[in-house]
């Protein structure tokens, strides 16, 4: 019974691994032929969150009142917050801009019960089949054409949501911003763009645009109480028949962490939420078909291949280990047949991930590009310690919200000239 079940996780992890694999290739290969996008005419909803948030919403309010028409809404949800956010909320006197405030003991239950109470508060006139609901950060920060490029994906009646790329506003604060900004270019742009071409994108707690007839159709709980209720979300919404679609052109900006201690609480959330998200494997299975299913399966089960990197890492330690002690292991790894093929077996993804980068962003030349695609390699330990540490709290029945640590901004004076006429 134990050589089954060893065998079937071993199983299990490979094929992961091989379809990561497949995904990775698929999307460099590929390019998508440029199509015309026309915008349709939408209302949006513009659904912000909330969370001892003062030091970030005014600027975000001011942003997006540039880009809103006179008949969108600004809806932001005040989770129960101890500081300044509700009166900040409340000093612009722009009819656009509504607040609905949480309070204890019903606030602080997840941000999927704040988002699920926050659409029942909608105004009477919001006409679901003409709505797009857009989820926005508190610290979001959409480029100026993200709109229109979001919002033409919904040409297509077929498409329930669309995903914008995320990147990290404050990618130039260091070597760990950067490293962010570059995990969402290559996300964004490799795996997205593959999933996007088969109808199921995956969603993000920003830069989110779902229909809101869509959400409707998922009851009066459309996202879940999980802490990756996005993740969830998307999933949902493929099984409900719909696609989800990536728009890697267009971006929405939001702080990135500067602390490795902070990134990894970070990190470890979205970890135990995606362990959460098992839940859904028998609705996948029950539900999809073909690329799709199995396209699902792989985002849930993802998270084995950090275990897999964890024990190859703790290997790659004891050998290194070993060969401090012992003059034969030295000399048996310090060879050039194993040093190399340790480099290739290491860092061989490094050529590709950083001129990819630079050349999705413009940002980086050819020499800094390298050295950040090895800097990033190192950089995928974090998920090995926070994987562990989302496990052990999975383990442990812990499930309180681990909030994101904001930076102050300095106000951006063109936005506000905008939203102020």
């Amino acid at each position: 019974m134990t050589t089954v079940l060893i065998g079937s996780a071993v199983a299990a992890v490979l094929v992961v691994f091989t379809y990561t694999l497949g995904m990775f290739l698929e999307g460099v290969l590929h390019r998508p032929p440029a199509r015309r996008r026309v915008r349709p005419d939408l209302r949006v909803v513009y659904l912000v969150p909330c969370l001892n948030e003062e030091q970030v919403i005014g600027e975000t309010i001011r942003r997006l009142a540039a880009e809103a028409r006179w008949d969108d809404v600004i809806l932001v949800v005040d989770d129960g917050s101890d500081d300044g956010t509700a009166e900040v909320v409340e000093s612009f006197p722009d009819l656009r801009v509504r607040l609905v405030r949480r309070s204890l003991p019903d606030a602080r239950q997840g941000k999927g019960a704040a988002l699920n109470h926050a659409i029942a508060e909608l105004p009477a006139g919001v006409d679901p089949a003409n709505t797009v609901v857009c989820l926005m950060d508190a610290d979001g920060r959409l480029d100026p054409d993200a709109l229109d490029t979001a919002l033409s994906g919904f040409a297509d009646p077929k498409v329930t949501a669309v995903q914008i790329a995320v990147r990290i506003g404050n990618r130039s604060d260091g070597i760990l911003a950067r490293l962010q900004d570059m995990e969402f270019v290559i996300h964004s742009r490799i795996f997205q763009r593959t999933r996007g071409r088969l109808g199921a994108a995956g969603l993000g707690g920003n830069g989110q645009f779902v229909r809101l007839s869509a959400l409707r159709a998922l009851g009066d709980e459309p996202w879940s109480d999980g802490l990756t209720e996005d993740l969830e979300l998307g999933i949902r919404l493929v099984l409900d028949g719909g696609q989800t679609v990536s728009m890697p052109d267009a971006s929405v900006h939001q702080q990135g962490l500067v602390r490795f201690g902070r990134l990894i609480r970070q990190r470890s959330r979205w970890f135990q939420g995606h362990v959460q998200a098992w839940r859904l494997v028998p609705a996948v299975r029950r539900t999809a078909r073909g690329r799709v299913a199995l396209d699902l399966l792989h985002i849930l089960l993802s998270p084995l291949l950090i275990f897999v990197g964890s024990f190859m890492t703790l290997s790659l330690v004891a050998s290194v280990v070993g060969a401090c002690f012992s003059a034969s292991a030295r000399e048996q790894l310090l060879q050039p047949v194993p040093l190399v093929s340790w480099y290739v077996l290491t860092f061989a993804p490094a050529l590709l991930f950083g001129p990819l980068y630079a050349r999705a962003t413009g940002e980086l030349g050819i020499l800094r590009s390298l050295v950040y695609g090895h800097l990033f390699i190192a950089y995928g330990l974090i998920w090995l310690v926070a994987g562990w540490w989302g496990l052990a709290r999975a383990l442990g029945g812990r499930r309180a919200w681990l909030k994101t640590e904001r930076l102050a901004e300095v106000p951006d004076r063109a936005a506000t000239e905008r939203a102020t006429g």
